[in-house]
């Protein structure tokens, strides 16, 4: 028999990333609050359209990519031709959940964080555990008010 040959760490973290993008924009659904955080635009859940955007940008910022209080959903235009409207963003962060969070996201940024294959592992199995979750309030609540 063969083994197989482990998941690589890019492609490890491309699917805790994606778990997580569906994950923050299932809450942001489930809250009726889909919309774009930035433009205020409405999205739907399942759209090229709706992306999982962050105010301090993974690319800059790569300790903070999981970070709850620095990803929110966001339209492709704000996301992507704005380059995450970051002032808006910024402000509109700010009244969520207050100066002294963002200032402290802020403050984050320069962390660095070096996930290996079992973090990976786990936000994996943590992302699925929630998201299976949430679709599971759906479906209790469609078969009692149905049946």
């Amino acid at each position: 028999m063969k083994l197989k040959k482990p998941v690589s760490l890019p492609k490890l973290k491309a699917k805790a990333l994606k778990l997580y993008s569906d994950l923050v924009k299932l809450r942001a659904a489930k809250e009726g609050k889909l919309i774009c955080f930035t433009c205020q635009c409405k999205l739907e859940l399942n759209s090229s359209n709706t992306h999982l955007g962050h105010y301090l940008s993974r690319g800059a910022y790569p300790g903070l990519t999981f970070h709850p209080d620095n990803s929110r959903p966001q339209c492709y235009r704000c996301n992507c031709h704005l380059h995450g409207a970051t002032v808006e963003f910024r402000d509109r962060l700010i009244c969520e959940i207050g100066i002294e969070r963002v200032e402290f996201l802020e403050g984050s940024r320069h962390v660095s964080v070096k996930w290996g294959r079992s973090d990976f592992h786990s936000m994996i199995d943590e992302f699925n555990d929630e998201i299976n979750q949430l679709n599971q309030i759906d479906l209790h609540e469609i078969s009692h008010k149905y049946f």
